[in-house]
């Protein structure tokens, strides 16, 4: 599978733009906290910072541009402190530019384009054969940024006859952008692939009794006893737009057959309620077509094993069965403890597991060996474990939408937060 990183080391290498460590140091003279480093562009959270011989690094922060480096006023250098600097320069472009443009080029090549089973093409579903062809594309992307600098120079003639023509460089680069292009353009003519690529369709055959495509399958000898293999081929999109949905979070592939597992983390203030995640026939249908075995986990959560409340007070005071952590005039949302104490109140600490928070009801109240929740009312990130078993994958279509949705306890009210499309990628189907 591809990787950011990788596509940019090699576009590094394409342009010769690789990276040289540097070390320097220098006095500081008690008055400025800024120091020019002489090395730019730099790749910033690789440089290390020593002052007097202490590691300093996180107290710093660099222009990668400028090769600036500054630091923070807890960190001022006196005068005579001796400061050292190590770390790795370019020629041409920082991290986060080169990084840009490979994320440009992938977005310009795949644009619009989709796998077999209709997944659109994105870094992680980036067919290998295909890298090279988007790293040649980000080398155009980078040259065309290089002789915009270079067209801004100009020509020098000095008074002894000597002429330095710095239009030069700029018609250097022009030349290696078409030469890129040409490259690129024959790569995705002959593969078939990116902005020039040679659609090939084949007919199907749509079904007047159901509306859907009539599945083709590999030809075989007419003595061939051997079972029909399907053919796999792309799935048109027939030029649609798909609207944007407010809770899309991305896709999500299974295997047919096998068993299916993955972890999705989202910022939220799901305080009091309960979640839930099922495959849909399609968004927003309220057929679950399967479960998932679903596990959330997140921060700011304690059990409360007990709460009491004396006749004729509204404070309840709570048992937590580990150290809470919670401050002082916090939000949290009580579940499964009491009806007349769940809901959302304000914390007042007593000690490490003991709280209190104040209800309507006054009636005494003494309970023991609960198993109720106490959550903050704050936004924090909450992780879901997703996961199918290879018996349900077996039984699933090959395009789906999986779907989290939250229940309030108080209300009932359930609502999506979060979906997308889940593809199966199917084992050959056979005709008996």
């Amino acid at each position: 599978m591809a990787t950011l990183s990788n596509l940019a080391d090699r576009l590094r290498f394409e342009l010769g733009d690789l990276g040289k460590s540097f070390v320097t140091n220098f006095v500081a003279d008690g008055t400025t906290n800024r120091f020019r480093l002489h090395y730019a562009p730099l790749d910033g959270e690789g440089v290390k910072v020593f002052r007097n011989g202490r590691d300093v690094s996180d107290y710093c922060s660099v222009e990668e541009q400028t090769g600036v480096l500054v630091f923070d006023t807890e960190e001022f250098p006196a005068e005579g402190d001796e400061i050292l600097v190590s770390g790795t320069y370019y020629r041409y472009f920082t991290a986060t530019e080169i990084k840009k443009i490979v994320e440009e080029a992938l977005q310009t090549h795949s644009n619009g384009h989709t796998d077999v089973v209709g997944r659109a093409i994105t870094l992680e579903t980036l067919p290998a054969i295909e890298e090279y062809p988007v790293v040649v594309h980000a080398v155009t992307l980078a040259l065309y940024t290089l002789a915009t600098d270079a067209s801004f120079d100009i020509d020098i003639q000095a008074p002894d006859g000597v002429t330095i023509p710095r239009s030069e460089r700029y018609r250097q680069l022009t030349e290696m952008i078409q030469q890129r292009q040409q490259q690129y353009r024959e790569l995705c003519t002959l593969l078939g692939i990116g902005l020039y690529r040679i659609d090939v369709f084949n007919l199907n055959r749509i079904s007047k009794a159901t509306g859907r495509l009539v599945p083709v399958y590999l030809p075989q000898e007419v003595d061939d006893r051997s079972y029909p293999e399907r053919t796999h081929v792309a799935t048109p999109t027939l030029g649609n737009v798909e609207e944007p949905w407010e809770t899309e979070a991305g896709e999500l592939t299974g295997y047919q057959g096998r068993d299916f597992n993955t972890q999705l983390v989202f910022n939220g203030n799901y305080a009091g309620k309960t979640f839930t995640a099922n495959l849909l026939n399609q968004r927003g249908s309220v057929l679950a077509v399967q479960p998932f075995t679903l596990s959330v986990t997140t921060t700011g959560t304690v059990v409360i094993t007990g709460a009491s409340r004396t006749s004729g007070s509204t404070t309840v005071t709570l048992t937590t069965s580990t150290s809470h952590g919670f401050t002082e005039g916090a939000g949290v949302a009580i579940t499964d403890v009491d009806p007349t104490v769940n809901g959302f109140g304000t914390i007042h600490v007593i000690d490490p597991t003991h709280f209190s928070v104040t209800a309507v009801a006054t009636t005494a109240l003494s309970l023991t060996n609960l198993t109720g929740e106490a959550e903050l009312t704050a936004n924090k990130n909450y992780t879901f474990n997703l996961s199918l078993t290879s018996d349900q994958t077996l039984r699933l279509a090959e395009r789906t939408y999986w779907s989290i949705s939250t229940t309030d306890v108080f209300t009932n009210k359930t609502v999506e937060i979060k979906g997308g499309k889940f593809f199966t990628v199917r084992r050959s189907t056979v005709v008996i």
